[in-house]
């Protein structure tokens, strides 16, 4: 396997956004004070752009940065920290896609860290192979949505869309939610039968795929003992359970990526009370 199909591989097994004093005049009211912790209390996810190139840049021949993420400000701070550090994370895990000995452990701004490092490989690749087709078109770009927000949970999403020689470059996906004191949802920690739930999955996928019924393998997708696996990637959205299967996780590269969504109606008590939406 090229060894950038490798390093992608390992990247989505890995597999993540003034006060002013006033003079004291009067004391606020109950009600004031009650108002402005609300506000201070209030979870923003406020979006992060970074964009950078390398020092030499002719027509198609450059390495190009565009990150755009979240930094969590205000809420409660377990969530809050919980958001950072994951979205610090993923940009970080950038890094690994060109170089699976990167140091993740580094202090600072990740998105200038990984950027920078991103921009190091380019100059080293273009003194080593000046003649090499693969100059061409460096890329790493990062784009971030929040999908679902309320007091009780946040979910995001986010793409990396890179390229940096190859046969190919790479588009990966990932999708995470946390709850109110940011802990990061697994799937066991959602639902009540996997079982169940993976048989509305293979359903969804054949429907999505417009398969028939022969087995999954028959028609050119992986298995686990026979049994398509769940996605690394899911996530919950105000239509219900959203699940991503990247490039490589059931199928190769050609096939592209596969997109279900599960509505509530349809997971019904497959989904834990407190996941499901208050209607319920």
């Amino acid at each position: 396997m090229h060894k950038y199909s490798i390093a992608l591989l390992a990247l989505v097994s890995s597999i993540l956004f003034s006060c002013q004093s006033s003079p004291e005049t009067t004391k606020p009211t109950a009600k004031a004070e009650e108002t402005s912790a609300g506000r201070e209390q209030a979870l923003t996810l406020r979006s992060q752009r970074l964009q950078r190139q390398s020092d030499f840049c002719k027509a198609d021949t450059c390495a190009k940065v565009e990150f755009q993420y979240f930094m969590a400000q205000g809420g409660p701070a377990p969530l809050r920290d919980s958001l950072n550090q994951y979205i610090r994370r993923y940009l970080l895990r950038q890094q690994l896609t060109n170089n699976p000995d990167a140091d993740l452990t580094k202090q600072g701004n990740a998105a200038e860290i990984t950027a920078e490092e991103f921009l190091k490989q380019y100059a080293q690749s273009r003194k080593a192979f000046p003649e090499a087709a693969t100059n061409i078109g460096w890329q790493l770009t990062i784009s971030s949505d929040v999908l679902y927000q309320t007091p009780a949970r946040v979910s995001l999403k986010m793409n990396a869309v890179g390229y940096s020689g190859g046969a190919h470059g790479y588009d990966v996906t990932t999708l995470q939610s946390f709850d109110s004191t940011g802990h990061a949802l697994r799937l066991t920690d959602m639902v009540t039968d996997t079982v169940e739930l993976r048989k509305l999955v293979e359903q969804e996928f054949r429907k999505v795929r417009k398969l028939g019924a022969g087995s999954f393998e028959q028609q050119g997708f992986y298995t686990q003992a026979g049994k398509l696996p769940f996605p690394q990637n899911l996530t919950l959205t105000p239509e219900g359970l959203l699940l991503y299967y990247n490039a490589y996780e059931v199928n190769a590269y050609a096939f592209g990526p596969t997109e279900l969504l599960l509505p509530y109606a349809q997971l019904k008590t497959l989904l834990k009370q407190r996941y499901r939406p208050k209607s319920d």
